[in-house]
Parts: C-alpha cells; sequence; structure tokens
C-alpha cells in the first residue's frame, strides 16, 4: 500500500504540468482582461490597457535569453511580450477546474458565484489561447492555484507577478510558492493603496472587501503598500531590489501602479 502511495506522489510530481492548447475559432468566446492588438483581428478593449508601456510595468527588466514565469497572465499581453523580448515564457492561471479567492460574504449564493466565476475564467483562458495563436507563440501554459504551484515546471530565472497578489487571500503564501521556483529574479506590479509620498512610510494593507457591502468587492483582498512586499520579498531571499512608480490606464481612470525589481540575494 505504501508503494503505491509513493509511486503516486512521483507521478504527480513529475508528470508534464503543462495545458494543452484551445482551439478557440471565435473571439467571440474569449473575454479580455487586457486591451490587446491582436494581429489579423484589429484592437480588442480589455480592462488594462498595457499596450507600449509594458517596459514600463515590468520595470524595463532584460528579459533576453531568461526562462520565465508569468504568474496570473490572464490573456497574455505579459507573456507575449517577454516572449518578444527572446525569453522562454511559461504562463501560469486558473481555469475553470480551480476556485478563485471569492469573498465569502454572509448570505451571499456561494455555489452560484463560484459557478459564474469559473465560466468568466474559462473565457479569459480562451482569450489566451486565441491570442496564443494569432501571435504564433511558443509559450507554455500551466493552470492551476498560485498556492500549490507544481515544482514539475522546473527553475526558472525570472517570475513576474503582474497585479495578482491585491486578488489573493493569502499573498504571502503565494510569494512562498513563487520564489520557491525563482532563481534570480521576481518582478511585483501591484496598486499601491496610498499615494507615492504616504507609501514611503506605511506599511500596513488597505483590506478592501467591506462587511456592510456584501454585494461589492468580492474579487479582491488587499491593497499592499511597497514597503510591505518589499519586506515579504527579503524575508524569501530576494533583498536586492528597486522600484518603479508609474501610472497605467484601467477604463477611463488612471491608477498609480509600483513596480519591485528584486533580485535573489541568499
Amino acid at each position: 500500500m505504501n508503494e503505491n502511495v509513493f509511486s503516486g506522489e512521483t507521478d504527480r510530481r513529475f508528470a508534464s504540468p503543462f495545458a494543452q492548447a484551445r482551439d478557440v475559432p471565435s473571439i467571440d468566446d474569449c473575454y479580455f482582461y487586457h486591451t490587446m492588438d491582436i494581429p489579423g483581428h484589429g484592437t480588442v478593449e480589455g480592462e488594462w490597457d498595457l499596450r507600449g508601456i509594458e517596459d514600463r510595468y515590468l520595470g524595463h527588466f532584460d528579459f533576453a535569453k531568461k526562462r520565465v514565469l508569468d504568474v496570473g497572465a490572464a490573456s497574455g499581453i505579459l507573456t507575449f511580450h517577454i516572449e518578444k523580448q527572446g525569453a522562454d515564457v511559461v504562463s501560469f492561471d486558473l481555469s475553470d477546474a480551480f476556485d478563485w479567492d471569492i469573498v465569502p460574504f454572509a448570505g451571499s449564493d456561494a455555489d452560484e458565484t463560484r459557478r459564474a466565476r469559473r465560466q468568466h475564467i474559462d473565457k479569459i483562458n480562451n482569450a489566451y489561447w486565441f491570442c496564443h495563436r494569432a501571435f504564433g507563440s511558443n509559450a507554455k501554459m500551466v493552470n492551476g492555484v498560485v498556492y500549490d504551484i507544481p515544482s514539475s515546471i522546473g527553475p526558472v530565472d525570472v517570475s513576474v507577478l503582474g497585479s495578482i497578489l491585491l486578488h489573493l487571500r493569502d499573498p504571502f503564501l503565494a510569494l512562498t510558492n513563487v520564489a520557491a521556483l525563482t532563481k534570480e529574479t521576481i518582478i511585483v506590479a501591484e496598486l499601491s493603496p496610498y499615494g507615492r509620498l504616504a507609501s514611503m512610510f506605511r506599511r500596513n494593507p488597505r483590506f478592501m472587501p467591506r462587511g456592510l457591502k456584501p454585494n461589492g468587492i468580492n474579487d479582491g483582498w488587499y491593497r499592499l503598500p511597497p514597503l510591505l512586499v518589499r519586506e515579504y520579498l527579503a524575508i524569501l531571499g530576494f533583498a536586492d531590489q528597486r522600484i518603479v512608480w508609474n501610472t497605467f490606464k484601467y477604463g477611463s481612470r488612471t491608477r498609480p501602479i509600483y513596480t519591485i525589481v528584486a533580485n535573489r540575494t541568499s
């Protein structure tokens, strides 16, 4: 019995984690988290518009000849941009087989919320694969939850987390899992809870959900100030850090975003 259990664990550990490519014939089956200029299809509107300023968002990092893990790839705009820089990219994201970290408001229909969110994730996955074919990408996709990233992905030189930590109930655990695979550099881009000046002194996060607004935000947890994220990264061995501030377009608004580029020091 113990041999069977051991064999099963071994199979899981070393089985290929990479998803099969989807054939998505229609753009109507997709949801685009990012505004994308898709070859052969033109511009498709999304929530975030990073076009032409991806390098700023990524801290002007040189990805050439690196193996990169793009955590929370969504529609794939960062994956495809990094790939163009000469990197070998592994995208990582949820699929409709996994649940989002939904805020469990009392009185809400949890089953319906999970069902709707999984359908939404499925359409985001479709957008990734639709763009993957249009861009002629060689990037690989791994589907799963960020708290249990499979070690069978293998080590990467660089990991990128683009505005994902605010959606997680346990952002430090997520970073811990990412750090375990990352040999050189972690890049974190996040919405700041404070202005640039206040963020130099304040490290307490802002809790996003409100108990008196059960129909409000149910897919976000914390706005993390850069001082706190820098502490997280230093604890995990990435203490050589620099920070870049920018503003980016979200819908009709511009939002302050900081990017931390942290190199492994131990």
